[in-house]
């Protein structure tokens, strides 16, 4: 039966070794669990509701732990704190219950994660970074703010988290700097590589996200970038192509409050100068796409920070007027400058510089936001050490 939108179960959620906490990308996350270990994965858009003897009889005992003290703190008023408590109690109850030996995640950015791995001290809990964290995310006006941030054992792109957490106020126990899963996942092999662009544009096209102040500066200094773009590409007859962010009629396609679909805007602006790739997300078309260009360039993406971890040329632009959204943004790899005639030369010297050279001037820097290891797979690293994370548990 279902209850409110959700399945509704009167038994005890599945018994397992490893519990893949949301369901999101849960299909990347097997891939780096041993198969010595049964995987259950916890639903969590939306929630299974488990009232089975186990959840039950442990929900009973955990709501002697009820706090008032916490109630009080609930800054959205008294109900919506008990709410809030009691729902985070029916949860680490289902945890409990089903006893694994690890709680793993993709979604590390996640407020509910973090609060019941303060919490559950009975396994560990595990989180795979799945997108760029950056300064501007832990304030509470953002789009992407995370209250209560904690991971225990975390897998990171790069030294850049280990750096900029503790300055966040996000709390991590262990960092393991691997590079990006999913990037790796989707590397073409060494002999499939070839340069079919001089260029590949990543969207920066959010709706997906409530139009926010994040929102409108992203998408206003993406529409100065393409604007510039398009006359760059007039004048030097590059090879260019652009991928979108959003999968045709999924939920952000189109924007209602500016009335175009993501491909609308897009031909708009560039028409048939440059060849329009539809994204993919059941492949991850992005990466092969990214490997096989001289450069890339965007507003503000985590495919950027990845692509320059695999050794591309990138160029990141802020014309948004506030270093809010790019202080973490090196600036060898950034312009703010909108005027052409700069906006060209920075161009011009990327595109000529040799690869052997970029890579020279830029290897350190690419390692540190993202720590690909040229020998072993992120997928790979991280199977290791999560092994060795369930055998020194306690």
């Amino acid at each position: 039966m279902t209850l409110f939108g959700r399945r509704v179960f009167f038994l005890s959620p599945k018994p397992c070794d490893v519990l893949i906490f949301d369901e999101c990308n849960s299909q990347h996350v097997r891939r780096v669990i041993n198969k010595k270990y049964r995987v259950g994965v916890f639903n969590m858009r939306p929630e299974d509701i488990f009232f089975g003897m186990g959840v039950m009889v442990q929900f009973s005992k955990e709501l002697l732990k009820f706090s008032l003290e916490e109630v009080r703190k609930n800054h959205r008023g008294f109900l919506h704190g008990v709410i809030k408590q009691v729902y985070y109690i029916y949860l680490k109850a289902c945890l409990e219950s089903i006893k694994p030996k690890a709680v793993i995640t993709f979604i590390d950015n996640s407020t509910v994660f973090g609060l019941l791995a303060k919490h559950c001290d009975n396994f560990p809990f595990i989180a795979i970074q799945n997108g760029s964290r950056l300064s501007y995310a832990a304030l509470p006006d953002s789009n992407y703010y995370v209250p209560h941030y904690y991971v225990p054992h975390y897998f990171c792109f790069g030294n850049h988290e280990k750096t900029l957490f503790p300055k966040l106020g996000y709390q991590v126990d262990h960092y393991y700097p691997v590079g990006s899963l999913v990037a790796s996942l989707h590397f073409l092999p060494e002999d499939q590589l070839e340069d079919k662009y001089d260029m590949l544009i990543v969207s920066t096209w959010r709706g997906s996200s409530d139009y926010v102040q994040d929102v409108l500066d992203t998408m206003r200094s993406m529409k100065i970038m393409d604007q510039l773009l398009t006359r760059y590409i007039k004048n030097h007859e590059i090879k260019a192509a652009l991928i979108y962010r959003t999968m045709r009629d999924s939920e952000g396609w189109i924007i209602p409050e500016i009335g175009l679909s993501e491909e609308e805007y897009y031909q708009e602006i560039y028409g048939d100068s440059i060849k329009h790739i539809e994204t993919d997300s059941s492949i991850r078309n992005i990466f092969p796409l990214m490997q096989q260009s001289k450069m890339v360039i965007t507003c503000l993406s985590t495919a950027g920070i990845e692509a320059y971890g695999l050794g591309k040329k990138l160029l990141y632009c802020n014309f948004t007027g506030t270093d809010l959204y790019h202080q973490d943004i090196a600036d060898e790899i950034l312009t703010k400058n909108s005027e052409y005639t700069a906006f060209s030369e920075i161009l011009d010297q990327i595109l000529s510089m040799k690869q052997e050279e970029y890579l020279e001037e830029h290897k350190e820097r690419m390692q540190y936001y993202m720590n690909f290891d040229a020998e072993n797979s992120v997928e790979s690293r991280i199977e290791a050490k999560f092994d060795e994370i369930i055998e020194n548990f306690r």
